[in-house]
């Protein structure tokens, strides 16, 4: 057993589930640099990843998720939460089966499976009872619009794009219903497994998901950052979810997606992450057009 790299509080959680185990690798840094999550390997041959929250929110709702959610999506679709210490931060779960979709490559037809998938499981995610679920911050538009523009300014944007980010930010948009949201809903979180020709997708990192409008976060990121150009895959997506979006929906979208934006923006280039900086200026790009959803 190698436990060269596994702080003293994570090992006791992890021998709580399994009696011996072999550190598979540091797989997640904090923002401070230190190690956040490690995959580690049974003498069972379980695999199994301990996971330190930054926060004691990110913890609640992870744990939260792991009661009220994960079970719901059915075997083989959300990780198993093994143990759990709140002291500490800490979670323990099994591993998914599988590979990121980001990081996966895929036939045509094999995309359009997973974002069907995809659908049907931001759809029973959506379903699911919000009592005993936390709930998201939720702050007047006037404040929502105010961060927005501030952040956009010390990103430094240039003023033309910031007048684009205040023009999609006006008017409040629709209210719209709430539902129990995953909060970070996309490739990077879907785990693709193949049976021979048959796909399966399951979803993992649950720390963000809260009760709040599916527009805000899980739908705008479907519709505005990961499917702008592809409306194939947003046609499989809505398939799967059961529905298209209402007219509400697509407008409260539409001006989410210019909130999120300057955040996004900033962390990317923080991070130095072309993803979410690829997100961020489609975003942009889209609220330049008065119909991003044509």
């Amino acid at each position: 057993m190698s436990t060269t790299e596994v702080p003293a509080d994570v090992d006791r959680l992890l021998r709580a589930v399994a009696d011996g185990y072999e550190l598979l690798g540091v797989r997640s840094l904090s923002r401070a640099g230190h190690p956040a999550v490690w995959e580690v390997v049974g003498t069972d041959g379980r695999r199994l990843f301990a996971k330190r929250h930054r926060n004691p929110l990110m913890h609640e709702r992870e744990t939260a998720a792991y009661r009220l959610l994960a079970p719901a999506l059915g075997g083989g679709r959300a990780p198993s939460l093994m143990a759990e210490d709140a002291r500490s931060l800490l979670v323990i779960t099994s591993a998914l089966s599988g590979t990121p979709v980001v990081s996966t490559d895929l036939t045509a037809a094999e995309e359009h499976e997973v974002y069907r998938q995809a659908g049907q499981l931001a759809a029973v995610v959506h379903a699911r009872p919000t009592a005993g679920a936390p709930v998201g911050e939720s702050l007047p538009w006037d404040q929502e619009r105010e961060r927005a523009l501030a952040r956009a300014h010390d990103a430094r944007l240039p003023a033309e794009d910031i007048a684009v980010l205040a023009e999609a930010t006006r008017h409040e948009p629709p209210r719209t219903a709430l539902a129990y949201c995953h909060g970070d809903f996309g490739p990077r979180n879907w785990i693709v497994r193949r049976d021979g020709a048959r796909l399966t997708l399951g979803v993992i990192d649950f720390e963000r998901s809260h009760v709040e409008a599916p527009a805000r976060r899980d739908l705008m990121r479907l519709t505005l950052q990961l499917t702008p150009r592809r409306p194939d895959l947003r046609a499989a997506f809505t398939a799967g979810y059961g529905r298209d979006l209402t007219r509400d929906e697509r407008t409260a979208c539409r001006a989410w997606a210019a909130i999120d934006c300057p955040a996004a923006l900033r962390w990317a280039l923080d991070h130095h992450d072309e993803e979410v900086l690829g997100y961020a200026r489609t975003v942009l790009a889209l609220l330049r057009e008065p119909n991003p959803f044509a």
